[in-house]
């Protein structure tokens, strides 16, 4: 206790409100990202979908142009 003869308890308490209001700011960034990365995973599978019909619809014209 670096020579002292008391529990600094009133630095303890301090330490332990400003942990906790740090702990509450990174908690609602946390939730706000984790909203953020679940709409970029919406679009990205949107994204993907619309593709995926796109070369549905091309294959059969490829396939149809190759037979004749």
């Amino acid at each position: 206790m670096n020579g002292k003869t008391t529990i600094p308890t009133k630095a303890w308490k301090d330490e332990y409100a400003k942990l906790t209001a740090e702990r509450k700011t990174l908690n609602q960034r946390y939730l706000s990202l984790k909203e953020e990365v679940k709409e970029a995973e919406k679009i990205r599978k949107s994204v993907y979908s619309i593709l995926r019909q796109k070369q549905r619809k091309q294959e059969p014209h490829r396939k149809q142009d190759m037979e004749r």
